[in-house]
């Protein structure tokens, strides 16, 4: 589909398949919508699937140079504007969560339900020099000593943060493939790091008790590693009125592709029990 110039200052690109429920995307920090292709497409054979790239990911271009959750929040809400909906179910991977949590609490009669995975409410819920404002030390060590693609490689293919070990043991080409699928549209370096000042430099903690939607926390159990997902996410559901968990036995930070089906039977059904 073409992009569309919504009226935050953004040249979004969107992908709409199927009919009913609408469900929105979103994923995680650099992904474009395409990082759900084929592990997510078979929710569109239930609902009406919406995938977009964030601004400054694969073919969307932001006019403002600061990138914002806040802005990318208003993206998602335009976005239902041009395609005259007037609530979603909105699924947020890791950074998309915190946009879809961002977009629950300023528009909360856009969101039918929201789907937090793999994600958190910012710095304030984190362990030891991670719960300080700013961006890791871990994060720009990384960018400041090795070449951008092997930074991606790490994260994605080369440690246990996104695929579990075991995973990555058994199945190097399947990984591999991740890789290169998501890296053909991934934000480049400038827009990486933008992305990162913008996740960086949101906080929400203070806020979660006045989520008023149905919110759906979802996380691997595995998730632990480097900033504790599943710290992050037992947080949410202290702190959201009546959140719903659920934990994805054996699974990482990436499991929507490691465990698609598992993925999105659990997006499915919370999506049809708040339609």
């Amino acid at each position: 589909m073409p992009n569309v110039k919504i009226p935050t200052g953004t040249d979004l690109y969107f992908e709409s398949h199927g009919a009913g429920e609408p469900v929105v995307l979103i994923p995680s920090t650099g992904f474009s919508g395409d990082c759900w292709k084929p592990s997510q497409m078979p929710l569109a054979d239930s609902c009406q699937l919406i995938l977009h790239d964030p601004r400054g990911c694969g073919r969307s271009a932001p006019a403002q140079q600061i990138y914002t959750i806040n802005q990318m929040a208003n993206d998602v809400v335009a976005l239902l504007d041009h395609l005259k909906i007037e609530a979603a179910h909105i699924v947020g991977h890791s950074m998309g969560g915190r946009i879809g949590l961002e977009m629950t609490l300023n528009f909360p009669g856009r969101v039918k339900s929201l789907v937090m995975a793999a994600s958190g409410s910012g710095q304030a819920p984190r362990p030891g020099a991670d719960c300080v404002e700013g961006v890791p030390f871990r994060h720009i060590h990384a960018l400041a000593t090795m070449d951008f693609e092997h930074v991606l490689r790490e994260e994605y293919t080369d440690s246990s943060a996104m695929f579990t070990d075991d995973h990555r043991a058994a199945h190097p080409a399947e990984v591999e493939a991740f890789f290169k699928h998501v890296y053909a549209t991934h934000a480049k370096l400038p827009e990486y790091i933008n992305l990162i000042l913008a996740r960086h430099s949101w906080e929400a903690t203070h806020r979660l008790g006045d989520v008023l939607r149905p919110t759906l926390i979802l996380i691997g159990d595995k998730d632990s590693g480097r900033s504790n997902h599943v710290a992050q996410a037992k947080a949410l559901q202290e702190r959201i009125p009546g959140a719903s968990f659920k934990t994805l036995p054996g699974q990482a930070h990436g499991f929507p592709w490691q465990a698609p089906e598992m993925t999105n039977a659990a997006i499915l059904e919370w999506a049809r029990a708040h339609a």
